[in-house]
């Protein structure tokens, strides 16, 4: 079972990655003070003897929201109903993961931490070019997930217990022929709607604003109307293309490195080795016979070995890839020649050479600029650390940036009119990126006016920056918002008639007037949609909205909106699919049936364990004041 279980998990590691992450848009500031609670420890989950503690909580919450923050960017943020089904969603997976820990414990599914180790060193996502495992690619990839060693570790244990205790249990569903039949006549089923646009952009609006609305406009949104803060910065930047260019490396170095990675630059001759197999002695002579009298390998193969091109042709392989017993000869052999039959294990073989790739080698002189750039590449990091700590020392001893500027041949750059938007009045070009970046925009506010930065590192090179000038916030003159604000109040008076005209066309429809007369009576064309099922969609409306229009009856008003504009439909009419489904319709349609029944069987597995044990989930202490 371990065997066939480990043989499975190929590539395994990657998608625990993925599913564990696929919960990390996290932001919990603002649903609730939990956090700060959690000095008090209490357990939010409980299943039997297993606990979730107030603290452990926190901790995963904490690395969510690094992880939203890194995932999000800076102009996107969570709204209050995304945290909490977020914070919900982070709570259930607790919750299910404390029932699988007390399951498998109770029904001794336990892996040996050897068994886990050969599952992460073999997995081709922690490997490197050479094919070996890294632990700086798996700690790498580990530290984007938010987790450690550890937790990954309980996590591949957790995730094949699911995989003995539930998953296996329920594959191979069959969907029962009259479910499937019913299924297949929801999914066929067809409808036609009626349905009117109303969109906010085109409504007619038969005055102007007033100065008096203006006035009110630029006070109630005065936020909108106002300059930032802007600074004018100095600022120090040290390329890292500058110290890699500034690393010396020896003659002796590039010598050493040669000569211990010898073997790197020396190709082995490679060979194209066609291969046929035979089960009986017998078949393999008449083959070798054949080719003696000069026919093609190939024809052969398929005749009497019943191989095609592809299971023929081994490719361009080193005498290190060939099995011991064949190696030698082959690299004997001349191009076009083959081997006597040779038995291997059961089989009989022939091997011919096809091509040969003679060895190559680089030698010193041409290995010599690229041995530089990879010694210059590993010392880096140490060489910018030296530099950021050299430039750090300064500033400790008073040295303003200039003299520092002046000492490490570097200009000072200047950023005028620096904004927290990232946005500047002036700045050089060498510096777009830079003071693109959060860290540049977060130093620059941090400081105050005269005061110097720490030395920050990116990934592209070191800064420093003094406060030079602070021009705090102001509002804007009103002249010059004017025009923002009549657009202001324009697009709210069309918003409000969009959706007052929305209402009365609701509430004619639900008094039992046909949506044919109600369009024109509010200067609205009425559209008509074609035949379609559920699965398909029209003006558009999103497939949940679909589905909910083909869960109610005929004659049932919808309202729904996509961006600024809303869609009223109403069902009309149904029709049986006369046409038959095709085969991939059909395979389609069982696979989302067999998905359904799937899922409620886990779920329903999953809640039979969960019945076995005393369970406490303490939802306010997470967060979810609500439920």
């Amino acid at each position: 079972m371990i065997t066939k279980l480990a043989k499975a998990q190929k590539g395994w590691a990657a998608k625990l990655i993925l599913t564990l992450t696929a919960l990390s848009f996290m932001s919990l500031f603002g649903v609730s003070s939990y956090i700060s609670n959690a000095n008090n420890n209490r357990a939010v989950i409980k299943v039997d003897n297993i606990e979730i503690l107030q603290s452990q909580f926190a901790y995963q919450a904490q690395n969510e929201i690094a992880l939203a923050s890194k995932l999000l960017g800076d102009n996107q943020e969570l709204t209050d109903e995304m945290r909490t089904s977020i914070v919900y969603g982070l709570s259930q997976k607790l919750l299910n993961d404390s029932i699988m820990d007390r399951t498998a414990k109770k029904h001794n599914v336990l892996f040996s931490p050897n068994f886990i180790h050969s599952l992460i060193v073999n997995d081709v996502t922690f490997r490197d070019e050479n094919g070996n495992f890294n632990r700086d690619i798996f700690r790498e990839l580990l530290s984007q997930s938010g987790l450690s060693e550890a937790e990954y570790v309980k996590a591949i244990s957790r995730n094949l217990a699911r995989r003995l205790l539930i998953d296996n249990q329920v594959l191979n569903i069959n969907v029962p022929q009259v479910l499937l039949k019913a299924q297949t006549k929801v999914d066929n089923k067809r409808r036609t709607f009626k349905y009117v646009n109303i969109k906010p952009s085109e409504m007619k609006i038969d005055r102007t604003i007033s100065e008096e609305e203006i006035n009110q406009y630029y006070e109630d949104f005065s936020v909108g109307f106002m300059e930032p803060e802007r600074r004018d910065l100095t600022v120090l930047y040290v390329p890292m293309q500058n110290i890699f260019d500034n690393i010396k490396i020896s003659d002796d170095d590039i010598a050493f490195y040669y000569e211990d990675n010898k073997s790197d630059y020396e190709t082995p001759e490679t060979r194209q080795v066609l291969q046929m197999m035979f089960d009986e002695e017998k078949l393999a002579n008449k083959a070798f016979f054949e080719l003696k009298q000069g026919k093609d390998f190939y024809n052969i193969a398929q005749e009497l070995a019943n191989q095609s091109k592809e299971d023929t042709d081994l490719g361009f392989t080193s005498v290190d890839e060939l099995i011991t017993e064949l190696s030698e000869q082959v690299f004997a052999l001349k191009k076009g020649e083959f081997t006597k039959p040779v038995k291997v294990g059961d089989m009989w073989q022939i091997m011919q050479v096809a091509d040969i790739k003679e060895s190559s080698k680089t030698d010193y002189a041409q290995a010599k600029a690229e041995i530089e750039k990879i010694l210059k590449d590993e010392r880096l990091y140490d060489a910018s650390y030296e530099v950021l700590a050299s430039i750090e020392d300064k500033l400790g001893a008073g040295t303003d940036l200039e003299t520092i500027a002046q000492e490490m041949n570097v200009k000072l750059a200047k950023v005028t009119g620096y904004a927290e938007d990232r946005t500047a009045t002036s700045s050089p070009d060498e510096l777009k990126d830079l003071i693109a970046g959060n860290d540049f925009a977060d130093v620059g506010f941090l400081y105050s006016l005269g005061e110097t930065s720490q030395v920050l590192e990116t990934d592209n090179g070191l800064f420093a920056l003094r406060v030079d000038n602070i021009k705090e916030a102001h509002p804007k003159a009103l002249e010059t918002v004017r025009s923002d604000i009549v657009k202001l109040w324009s697009d709210n008076e069309k918003a409000a008639i969009a959706q007052e005209k929305l209402n009365d066309i609701m509430h004619d429809l639900e008094n039992g007037d046909d949506l044919s007369d109600v369009g024109p009576r509010y200067g609205l064309d009425v559209y008509n949609s074609r035949p379609i099922t559920r699965n398909e969609t029209f003006a558009n409306l999103n497939y949940a909205d679909i589905r909910a229009m083909f869960a109610d009856s005929l004659n049932t008003p919808h309202q729904m909106q996509y961006g600024e504009d809303y869609v009223v439909a109403v069902a009309v009419q149904d029709f049986d699919n006369e046409v038959e489904l095709s085969l991939k319709e059909k395979d389609l349609i069982k696979r989302n049936a067999e998905q359904q029944l799937l899922s409620a069987f886990t779920d329903a597995l999953l809640k039979s364990y969960a019945d076995e044990y005393k369970i406490r989930v303490k939802y306010k202490l997470m967060g979810l004041t609500d439920l």
